[in-house]
């Protein structure tokens, strides 16, 4: 009688129990990425359901909220501004001696709009072929011919010596 543990090729051989076998790397791997797979949709949808989109907000939801919001702020700017013109409009509480001086003041700082007769000053650049009308004169150099800042200034401050209240320069 022979033992079936001591006939060859019967049984499992120690080396042959720890071969290597592909198969089961690849089932490993595949129940890994399984696994990873389900966590990873855990961790997203947080105890939601990931699979409808009730639960997200649409843009055109997002747009009718600010639109409407917008409104609101709207409506509470003007109110608010209306107060501030209410309150602009009372009496502040000055004197009639600082209110002339406040006036005064304006006047010479230029805040307040002038009447009356106006006069318009153009300088412009010379023509790009301005040439020497006179005999015996140099022909012109390119930085004579445009309007310089001092130009500039030398007009105003003759409009000034003689009597104008107000100018504008453009």
């Amino acid at each position: 009688m022979s033992n079936s543990a001591d006939s060859p090729g019967t049984g499992s051989s120690p080396a042959r129990r720890w071969a290597f076998r592909p198969v089961r790397l690849l089932t490993v791997g595949v129940f890994a990425l399984a696994g990873l797979i389900f966590f990873t949709s855990f961790h997203t949808a947080k105890g939601t359901n990931i699979r409808t989109d009730a639960s997200l907000l649409k843009l055109s939801d997002l747009i009718e909220e600010r639109s409407r919001n917008n409104g609101e702020l709207d409506e509470s700017n003007a109110a608010l501004r209306e107060d501030v013109e209410s309150l602009a409009e009372r009496d502040d509480g000055s004197t009639k001696a600082e209110d002339d001086k406040l006036a005064a003041l304006e006047k010479d700082a230029g805040t307040q709009k002038l009447t009356g007769e106006a006069l318009t000053v153009t300088l412009d650049d010379a023509p790009p072929n301005a040439t020497a009308k006179l005999p015996g004169y140099p022909e012109p150099q390119p930085d004579y011919l445009v309007i310089h800042q001092q130009d500039l200034q030398a007009g105003v401050n003759a409009l000034g010596g003689e009597g104008s209240r107000s100018w504008t320069s453009g």
